[in-house]
């Protein structure tokens, strides 16, 4: 539940604001022309799907633009790579060459609310085509009806036409495809009981490795009906459920599975296996490295100079309790065997990455922790302090120190031999521009180099496939050549062309602890100097480089939708990442909150009685924080799927997940005992929800979001206060599914027009949602139980 949000990449913006200088100049009729022009060059597609629906537009003029609704946020093309639907920067996820580089394949998304799926396509590209004349072709379209989805993990074969990929149809459980260009023939390659999470295959896929959910286990049985069951780090939610495993966020399995024969041999590892985690198979397909959970925390780990390291030794910690502390494991794929890489941890809160050499001899690990059993005392000392830039050879036995700078690995070029790397690991993986280190390796020593080698055997020059967008242009796929010229290969979303987009502002001020803030300022459409308008702020990150209709997820958010409605919306980043985990954190927040008001009050662009905040997954806490504390009054609110930081969620989650509990006592400053409690009693806002006098709708997906989530529900009940409980039996943190995105975004506008603005929505069908409302706008007047 707790997911700390990324700072996304800044995309590159000086094209776009050239063609906006010089489309501004043409007359109307000129930028007609201009506009069909551009859609003419774009072929249209060879069979139904989203590239068809993509070349499909309207030249309807200003005067007819209707304002952005919850739809066109869940029917918008998107880019289909996960990760940078979950708040990763695009670049080096919008294509895939093929490995002689004359053709490359984009994974597209969209929405479709008429049969709450998730429809995808993977769209082709000729290399040499793309200069002269984009001709894209749909290759394969397939929809989910799961939250997973039905395209992804895309790989091609050294054949140079055929791929493999994770994909599924509606109904269906996830599993490895493969697709043969030419032919156009789609076969299952696996079968395995459960949903596939992730795969790797050799390169002419005699072998593939994938790591499976595991199954679904009911607790009762004939053993437990007679001897009952012996709690020890089973999850509550289980528990209640009757059931363990299953879905995407619990345990999984490794398999290996060889072309044409049915069987799957299970390879057990020491630690556990999850859903996602760096999976990397030598070139050679002898060797696989995969990271994996540790099961327990060794007393030396506590000694590397790790805050979340120091506080997660196994004392206090149930047996099986998740760490969520990772490791490497080196897999023997001849033999099935696997066993611990190197027995250290990788830091908790960046992660790490591999590249195997091109001739499967070694692999190179960053940020790696190094062994502490050694004599040298400056030595042990710089190891405690420090990670680095380590290789392994084949057998995992014999390492090499590379560096001790804070690198970023990008991959091991097969063209120069040469490793590279991003200097500065969280700007690297925020997107940010940063300086490149390479490492050759000469006679078994490395040495590294701020200029990049030379390439001794070229190929193909490849162009440079990027994502072009910012906070007010919607996403366009681009091709830019070694030369620097671009070309448009397509638009993804030109019925835009119809809707009235709100204007967005990037804004900045200081907050109260005088620490700069930036957001995104979304204006009313058709906005009036001098009416001050309501407020709606959205919290957990902000992004000019990012186009964002709804927000930075797609849970609660509803960005341009409300600023349709006649508000100003406000985006607002995070506080500073250094007070993450610490007692300052969530004041820091709400600083930030209160800072914001401030400025925009200031500015005489907004009314302060009418203003409302949207906290999600980690904001949540800051929301509640601020609804308890805060000296400003927010008219309504709105909390999905988060951390509040408090008590309930402690005692009723601790037992099963160690980070969780150590999370928790670190922003609170103690474990909730003895004199701690006190502690809790004062900052926790579970325990001053009679201070709350906001209508508040909380939104929960799933059986242990609503658990976590129950107190504040009868909690506020209790209190006679206005409070609305929303439940999606089947919606995950992220919401994916169309319906389940409706119900969240949607009602989320709904509760905000009702409340700063006294609206109504005339449909027939939200009929019972209004009484509803309308019974909660009595109860401010009701005196508390017991008073």
């Amino acid at each position: 539940m707790s997911f700390a949000s990324q700072r996304l990449e800044l995309c590159a913006q000086e094209h776009s604001k050239r063609l906006k200088e010089k489309f501004r100049r043409l007359s109307r009729f000129a930028w007609a022309c201009v506009l069909l022009i551009s859609i003419c060059c774009i072929c249209s597609a060879e069979e139904p799907g989203i590239v068809a629906n993509v070349y499909q537009t309207t030249m309807e003029s200003s005067a007819t633009k209707r304002p952005v609704s919850t739809a066109d946020f869940i029917e918008m093309t998107r880019l289909g790579d996960s990760q940078y639907n979950y708040g990763a920067p695009s670049k080096g996820r919008v294509a895939k060459f093929s490995p002689d580089g004359k053709r490359f394949v984009v994974v597209l998304r969209k929405g479709n609310l008429q049969t709450n799926t998730n429809d995808y396509s993977l769209i082709l590209f000729e290399t040499d085509e793309i200069s002269r004349k984009p001709d894209p072709s749909v290759l394969l379209s397939m929809s989910s009806s799961s939250n997973r989805p039905a395209i992804q993990n895309v790989v091609w074969m050294d054949d140079n036409d055929t791929i493999l990929f994770l994909g599924e149809q509606p109904g269906e459980t996830t599993q490895v495809y493969s697709f043969r260009c030419s032919s156009r023939k789609l076969k299952k390659l696996t079968n395995h009981g459960t949903n596939l999470a992730e795969f790797v295959a050799a390169a002419k896929g005699a072998e593939i490795i994938f790591t499976a959910e595991n199954p679904e286990v009911p607790f009762m049985n004939e053993n437990t009906a007679r001897k009952g069951i012996n709690i020890t780090s089973e999850s509550l939610s289980d528990l209640i459920a009757g059931r363990y495993g299953g879905g995407e966020y619990n345990d999984h399995s490794l398999f290996m599975k060889r072309t044409g024969s049915e069987e799957e041999i299970r390879i057990t590892t020491e630690g556990r296996v999850g859903e996602v985690g760096e999976m990397s198979l030598a070139p050679d397909g002898l060797h696989l490295v995969l990271m994996t959970e540790a099961m327990h925390v060794p007393d030396f780990w506590t000694e590397y100079n790790d805050e979340f390291l120091k506080a997660s030794g196994d004392s206090g910690s149930a047996p099986g309790a998740r760490t969520r502390i990772f490791q490497y494991e080196l897999v023997d794929i001849q033999s099935g065997t696997s066993r611990l890489l190197l027995d250290t941890p990788i830091p908790p809160n960046y992660g790490s990455e591999t590249a195997w050499s091109p001739d499967s001899q070694s692999i190179v690990v960053s940020n790696m922790y190094l062994p502490l059993n050694i004599q040298d005392a400056a030595e042990r000392a710089d190891r405690k302090n420090h990670t680095f830039l380590v290789e392994f050879d084949a057998s995992g036995r014999l390492l090499t120190k590379i560096s001790g700078q804070d690198l970023r690995l990008l991959n091991w070029s097969s063209k120069t031999n040469t490793v590279e790397c991003d200097s500065g690991r969280v700007d690297s993986l925020t997107g940010k521009t940063t300086r490149k280190v390479y490492f050759r390796k000469i006679d078994n020593a490395w040495s590294g180099s701020d200029a990049p080698p030379e390439q001794t055997n070229a190929g193909l020059s490849l162009p440079d496939i990027v994502l072009d967008e910012n906070m007010n242009d919607p996403p366009k796929i681009f091709a830019v050549a070694s030369d620097g010229r671009k070309t448009l290969l397509m638009d993804l979303n030109p019925r835009f062309q119809s809707l009235d987009f709100a204007k967005v502002e990037e804004v900045s001020w200081k907050d109260s602890h005088h620490s700069e803030v930036k957001a995104g300022l979304y204006w009313p459409v058709n906005y009036v100097a001098g009416k001050k308008y309501p407020l709606i702020i959205q919290t957990h990150a902000w992004d000019p480089g990012r186009f964002w209709i709804d927000g930075p997820w797609t849970t609660a958010f509803a960005a341009q939708a409300l600023a349709g409605k006649g508000f100003f919306v406000l985006q607002v980043d995070d506080e500073d990442f250094h007070l993450t985990d610490t007692p300052k954190e969530v004041s820091a927040a709400m600083a930030v909150y209160d800072g914001a008001i401030e400025f925009l009050d200031r500015r005489g662009l907004i009314d302060r009685d009418r203003i409302g905040i949207i906290g999600f997954s980690r904001t949540y806490m800051y929301v509640t924080h601020a609804l308890t504390h805060s000296r400003h009054h927010f008219a309504a609110a709105a909390v999905a799927d988060g951390v509040d930081y408090g008590y309930f969620q402690y005692m009723a989650f601790a037992s099963s997940d160690l980070h969780w509990a150590g999370e928790l006592e670190r922003l609170n400053g103690s474990a909730p005992f003895g004199k701690g409690l006190l502690q809790w009693f004062k900052v926790t806002p579970e325990f001053r929800m009679d201070k709350i006098e906001t209508p508040l709708r909380i939104q929960t997906m799933g059986p242990s979001s609503l658990l976590s989530d129950w107190h504040w529900f009868t909690g506020l009940n209790r209190l006679g206060k206005p409070v609305e409980m929303v439940y999606m039996p089947e919606g995950v943190h992220i919401l994916e599914k169309p319906w389940d995105r409706m119900i969240s975004q949607q009602g989320d506008v709904d509760w905000f027009c009702f409340w700063l603005k006294g609206e109504e929505d005339p449909d027939p069908g939200k009929a019972k949602q209004y009484k509803r409302w309308r019974s909660f706008r009595a109860l401010s007047s009701k005196p508390l139980p017991g008073n």
